[in-house]
């Protein structure tokens, strides 16, 4: 069987494919495309069984494949994977003939559930899980995820072995600067920071990009990051939001994300150095070097 990826992001594409293996389906033939106009001409060529798209893209977006795709009598099975998930998103995919969507940050389980009516595999126990609806919010401020479930997420995501230790809290400004990710809830309201130090940027902007340690080892030392390692480590930052989003917390998601360099709002910066409920770690990728990582929530 064949399933094609398409997404103008070529990290998102192999987190995709890294998603899709773990959900069981290491066995399933993959081909990519980049934009809604390829896509199409992709399903064309190769004849897959299934297509997991985003939705925003350039040339053309997944939602005008999908339609160019129904309107030429071509009915393969489609779903969307995409950052935003609105109940107005969901009705206007299913209306347009997707069979789901899948809002980032995703999971093994909610690929399994997806995908097994049209894949085949064991979906059932990941269906119900994915089904499951958040119930009443039980934690009024998120609780700090686990050494090992950023170690885990992390291990995965750079596809590097991650080892954590004891870190000091980072500062945000100044030269060279941090990335910061600023997390809100469904209500918009602001309920975390994560802080990488530039070095963990460079590094994990490399790593999930297959650059080599060269990559990131350049960027240090010019202290300047580039925009394929910015635009890589905010992804990062955005798969981050499922470290948050444990039974009887609020569902957190990105809200914005600042490269180094870039001037945060005071805010942001207040909640990034606060005391109280966070978290400061070494993180160590290997082949690639050292950095910090501060998570605060509130």
């Amino acid at each position: 069987m064949k399933a094609l990826v398409v997404d103008d992001s070529r990290v998102m594409r192999q987190i995709v494919i890294r998603t899709l293996r773990q959900a069981g389906y290491d066995w399933v033939e993959v081909v990519q495309a980049e934009n809604g106009k390829e896509g199409f001409d992709q399903v064309r060529k190769e004849n897959p069984d299934i297509v997991l798209s985003d939705w925003n893209m350039p040339e053309a977006s997944g939602y005008e494949m999908l339609q160019n795709l129904r309107g030429s009598g071509i009915d393969v099975p489609f779903g969307f994977v995409t950052s935003e998930g609105s109940e107005e998103m969901r009705e206007k995919a299913a209306a347009a003939g997707a069979l789901f969507l899948i809002a980032k940050p995703f999971t093994p389980e909610a690929f399994a559930a997806a995908l097994a009516p049209v894949l085949g595999g064991d979906g059932g126990s990941a269906a119900a899980e994915a089904s499951i609806v958040q119930g009443e919010v039980k934690f009024e401020v998120n609780p700090l995820p686990s050494n090992l479930a950023i170690r885990n997420l992390l291990s995965d995501l750079l596809n590097r072995d991650v080892e954590l230790s004891d870190g000091r809290p980072l500062p945000v400004g100044g030269k060279p600067g941090s990335l910061v990710g600023l997390y809100v809830d469904d209500h918009l309201k602001s309920k975390a920071v994560v802080v990488f130090d530039f070095a963990l940027a460079a590094h994990a902007g490399a790593s999930i990009g297959l650059l080599p340690p060269g990559a990131s080892e350049a960027a240090i030392e010019d202290k300047e990051l580039p925009d394929n390692l910015a635009v890589n480590s905010r992804e990062v930052l955005n798969i981050m939001a499922s470290l948050f989003n444990v039974e009887g917390a609020a569902h957190l998601k990105v809200y914005a994300s600042y490269v180094p360099g870039e001037v945060l709002r005071p805010d942001v910066a207040d909640w990034a150095t606060r005391t109280g409920s966070r978290l400061d770690l070494v993180v160590e990728v290997a082949r690639y070097g050292k950095g910090g990582l501060s998570i605060v929530t509130f």
